[in-house]
């Protein structure tokens, strides 16, 4: 390991000692002691806890963005054996690479769980797609249909008719017939 890396390292934890040093002072602030009985009031630790919250992201921005191809090729050791029962806790969930077994199950419920819903995501995306492709051709066809029997209809000849028309069915053949109502004979059935 360079020396760079070494100063590097040694920024980081003074940072990080820096926060632990706040984080216990803060602690140590809101409990109340027979020499300070009354609780800190709300807004003050408010302002306390978005101070820790401040410094805290700054630290993980900088591990997270400066440091973490350094800080995956390192293995952390404690320099001294944990003195207690609550130390040797802390030191084992610090030191721990795998997580916690119900843990470990509840995140792979979440992730089969989102993988679940992506999925259904994209079968109900898949239909829409396919919905609405049928809807287009149908919709494409049918104005085929109609143009087809559009002209059908006016390329036919009038038929003669066997008897003298009546006075009223000469006005009905004299009137120009309207698109809505060639659309509505074509669509009342088939044509013989």
């Amino acid at each position: 390991m360079s020396d760079a890396h070494i100063v590097e390292l040694e920024t980081l934890r003074r940072q990080l000692e820096q926060l632990h040093e706040l984080f216990a002072a803060v602690i140590d602030e809101t409990r109340p002691t027979p020499d300070n009985p009354h609780v800190m009031p709300w807004p003050e630790l408010l302002s306390k806890f978005n101070v820790l919250a401040g410094k805290y992201a700054i630290l993980s921005h900088t591990v997270g963005k400066k440091h973490a191809s350094l800080l995956k090729e390192l293995a952390v050791v404690p320099q001294t054996q944990p003195n207690d029962i609550h130390e040797q806790n802390i030191m084992s969930v610090l030191l721990r690479t795998k997580l916690a077994p119900e843990i470990e199950k509840e995140e792979d419920d979440i992730w089969a769980q989102v993988e679940a819903e992506a999925q259904q995501d994209q079968r109900h995306e898949l239909l829409a797609i396919t919905a609405m492709g049928s809807f287009n051709s149908l919709r494409k066809a049918h104005a085929g249909r109609v143009q087809q029997l559009l002209a059908e209809a006016l390329e036919r000849k009038p038929v003669e008719p066997l008897a003298a028309p009546s006075e009223a069915a000469a006005e009905a053949t004299d009137k120009p017939v309207s698109l809505e109502d060639i659309l509505a004979f074509t669509s009342s059935g088939k044509l013989a």
